[in-house]
């Protein structure tokens, strides 16, 4: 009796995308606040002039769609959802070849000779 391998289980592969795709997002949105934002906050906070805060109003709406291009470009190639709106090119269906029962029945079978029965 021949063993049967065990099919391949490729479990993870999706988790371990998830994971890093959510890392290298958090990561972003850290060095967004930290180097950017919060300065910003300070700057306005104090003393600006509303010149000077539509100027930053501005640049705030820059980085944000800054941030939310780099994270749908990262989706897009993290999770391989192109995909599904550019497949590849298959080979064309070839029809199938239905053979006749009965013609290789015919062709199996001894005849018995005409002297026996």
């Amino acid at each position: 009796m021949p063993r049967r391998r065990p099919s391949r289980i490729r479990r993870g592969r999706t988790v371990i995308a998830v994971v890093i795709y959510l890392a290298c997002f958090t990561g972003l949105l850290a060095a967004v606040s930290h180097y950017y934002l919060i300065p910003a906050l300070k700057i306005v906070a104090h003393d600006a002039t509303r010149e000077q805060k539509k100027v930053m109003a501005a640049s705030a709406w820059l980085i944000m769609f800054l941030v939310l291009f780099v994270s749908l470009m990262g989706l897009l190639m993290t999770f391989r959802i192109g995909r599904f709106f550019f497949p590849r090119k298959r080979d064309a269906a070839k029809p199938t070849q239905y053979v006749d029962a009965w013609k290789e029945a015919g062709k199996r079978m001894k005849v018995p000779d005409e002297g026996e029965e």
